[in-house]
């Protein structure tokens, strides 16, 4: 090997400036090649903001990259790699989504169907957009022009001098507004721990549905039960008022025949009463005598051998009637 003062400098230029060529050369392929990946393009209306360079999501995860957005027409191809391990079936759809509200965006895509992507490519009939607000501008204009500015400017003038006119009014209003506000800001904690309270007197009563059920179950039982009482005692009473009503019809007609029959019977009654104290006079005095005639024969049956048994009452007679006698 020849030592390298003995180079021929030209050569070695040429080898260098090869070497350089193939090393730009494969950086580019490197750079433009995507390995693990397949080529996908979508049919937009528009862009919608979505960029070069920003994420390409399927169910919510990143599987890809928006790598060229053109200019087909009247509508946007939008170009993306995705993972070559996710399958696009033939209906996938795709829509443009806002990432962040510092106006980042990325294509969310919806793999449908059986069978592949035709052409790789997603027509605009299964493609959306997110509301444009220079197409609400755009629809709106014409309805501005066809406003009248005097008209307008009349209508804001009158405003304007109306709230001037009421603004002692307005401002302690504001301010209540505003102190309202504080308040319920201040109050936020509480209001939360009350929304809390709330919830779980909501689940608390979820889940004790099925008791509540069964107690107005029972509770219609008790009522049916009740109900059914009062229809009874009602008949009941029904009843007795047409008892009553009869035996008072009863009275009404025997009042008549009643008051004579109750006469003579007191009058009877009083007669027995009468009759009563004579028995008992008659039995008082008739005692003693007996017990002299008995006290009299006692030396000997000759007495009673004349008289008989029934013809003289006992002495006990006299004790009976008076409810006993002393010895």
């Amino acid at each position: 090997m020849k030592p390298v003062s003995e180079w021929n400098p030209f050569r070695v230029g040429l080898v260098g400036i090869a070497a350089g060529l193939v090393v730009a050369v494969a950086v580019v392929v490197l750079s433009t090649t995507s390995f693990g990946t397949r080529e996908y393009t979508a049919v937009l209306e528009h862009t919608a903001g979505l960029r070069t360079g920003e994420d390409v999501q399927v169910h919510g995860v990143v599987k890809g990259i928006v790598t060229d957005i053109d200019l087909d027409g009247e509508r946007v191809v939008v170009t993306f790699d995705l993972e070559s391990d996710i399958r696009l079936g033939a209906r996938t759809e795709a829509s443009v989504k806002v990432a962040t509200l510092l106006g980042t965006h990325y294509l969310e895509l919806r793999p449908l169907g059986d069978g592949t992507l035709a052409a790789d490519r997603i027509p605009l009939a299964r493609t959306q957009v997110p509301y444009n607000l220079q197409d609400v501008l755009e629809s709106g204009s014409a309805a501005l022009d066809e406003l009248d500015p005097a008209l307008l400017a009349e209508a804001l003038t009158a405003m304007a001098d109306t709230l001037g006119a009421s603004a002692d009014e307005v401002g302690p209003a504001l301010r209540g507004v505003a102190r309202l506000s504080e308040v319920v800001a201040n109050r936020s904690d509480q209001a939360g721990d009350l929304l809390e309270a709330a919830r779980e007197v909501s689940d608390q009563l979820s889940d004790s549905s099925a008791d509540i059920v069964g107690l107005m179950e029972q509770t219609n039982l008790v009522v049916a039960e009740v109900t059914a009482r009062r229809e009874a005692i009602h008949r009941l009473l029904v009843e007795t008022t047409g008892l009553s009503r009869a035996l008072t019809e009863v009275v009404d007609s025997t009042k008549g025949d009643l008051a004579p029959a109750l006469k003579d019977l007191n009058d009877v009654l009083e007669m027995l009463d009468r009759e009563d104290a004579t028995l008992t006079h008659v039995l008082d005095v008739m005692g003693p005598a007996l017990r002299y005639v008995s006290n009299a024969s006692g030396h000997g049956p000759w007495l009673d051998l004349f008289v008989q048994e029934p013809a003289l009452p006992p002495d006990v007679m006299m004790c009976g009637s008076r409810g006993g006698c002393r010895r």
